[in-house]
């Protein structure tokens, strides 16, 4: 580890160079941030989100690249399951992301433990690729939340799930004005393709946060 000390990213949130998950469990709201690199190990990295949420507060994961929020979300997904199997089901893993920098090149992702589980069935599935625009599926993801659809997005592969997570970030921006907030909860789903038979693609249920507007007719 390093010295311990506290530094001040440029993106204004604090974190300790040398802390174990253990001191970063006990560390205060804003502090309690685990950073992700290409090489996190996503169970390892679940495990450290469990325990810190064990102490309180869920942490900030900082994700430092499309190749680390992809490692962020399967470690989501993971600590989510892991949940769901200690706690008889009573805390559901959540993620607010939002951009970092005003370029909107990258993202931190806060988790939160929600007592009430996502909605079970969507209403409206969108897909998306690693070639795919986030802001244009940030704009039908919106435009389905005003309707009041429950909206499923699925993505195979880490730069689709990054988009998938950019366009979350985006649908949180352009509905923010109108009082409407969303988190995702991710999980991993098997479906069948005639190309490649089986694949593992990752589910993101897109949803409002209590306190947001009413929305739907």
């Amino acid at each position: 580890g390093g010295g311990g000390g506290s530094s001040k990213t440029p993106y204004g949130t604090k974190h300790h160079r040398g802390r174990s998950v253990s001191e970063i469990a006990a560390a205060p709201n804003g502090e309690r941030t685990l950073k992700v690199s290409a090489t996190t190990d996503a169970k390892a990295l679940a495990g450290s989100i469990v325990l810190v949420c064990d102490g309180g507060y869920a942490p900030l994961l900082l994700p430092m690249g499309a190749q680390c929020v992809n490692q962020a979300v399967k470690a989501i997904a993971i600590a989510r399951g892991q949940f769901l199997e200690n706690e008889n089901g009573q805390t559901f893993l959540s993620c607010f992301p939002s951009f970092r920098d005003d370029n909107r090149n990258t993202v931190q992702m806060q988790c939160d433990k929600e007592t009430k589980g996502p909605w079970r069935t969507s209403t409206a599935d969108l897909v998306v690729g690693g070639g795919t625009e986030p802001t244009k599926v940030a704009g039908a993801i919106a435009g389905k939340i005003r309707e009041g659809e429950k909206v499923a997005v699925r993505a195979c592969g880490a730069d689709a799930v990054a988009n998938a997570v950019f366009a979350v970030a985006h649908a949180r921006r352009f509905l923010a004005d109108e009082g409407i907030d969303l988190f995702f909860t991710p999980e991993f789903e098997k479906e069948q393709t005639k190309e490649r038979g089986e694949r593992t693609v990752v589910l993101f249920r897109v949803c409002k946060a209590s306190g947001s507007a009413a929305t739907g007719k």
